[in-house]
């Protein structure tokens, strides 16, 4: 998978993983947060290579349905995009107001 797709798929984790099954939150949780290879993940959880795969893809579907459905990820990229922005002008119009910033910071978590 593509550094950019295991990227998304975290984050599509750290979203919506609470819609998973044990299983496939903890085969989730060793490929996208930990960064363990199929085979790594099969020794690791004594099922085979195919059965991680098979597990990852149906959670990847899972997560991906429920972005499509609720966007709250691509909202989340937004708000966040949104801040970079405000705090990119307000450092070039010199505004150095702490309790905006800590205000915005806020925003983003």
């Amino acid at each position: 998978m593509e550094p950019e797709e295991m990227r998304r798929m975290s984050l599509l984790f750290d979203f919506y993983g609470g819609l998973l099954s044990e299983r496939q939150r903890e085969l989730c949780e060793l490929c996208y947060n930990d960064d363990l290879s199929l085979s790594e993940i099969a020794e690791n959880t004594g099922i085979t290579r195919q059965g991680v795969r098979d597990g990852l893809k149906k959670a990847g579907e899972i997560l991906r349905g429920a972005e499509e459905r609720l966007g709250f990820c691509a909202a989340w990229r937004a708000r966040v995009s949104l801040v970079d922005e405000i705090e990119k002008r307000l450092a070039e119009l010199g505004v150095s107001d702490e309790a905006l910033r800590e205000r915005l910071r806020a925003l983003r978590a």
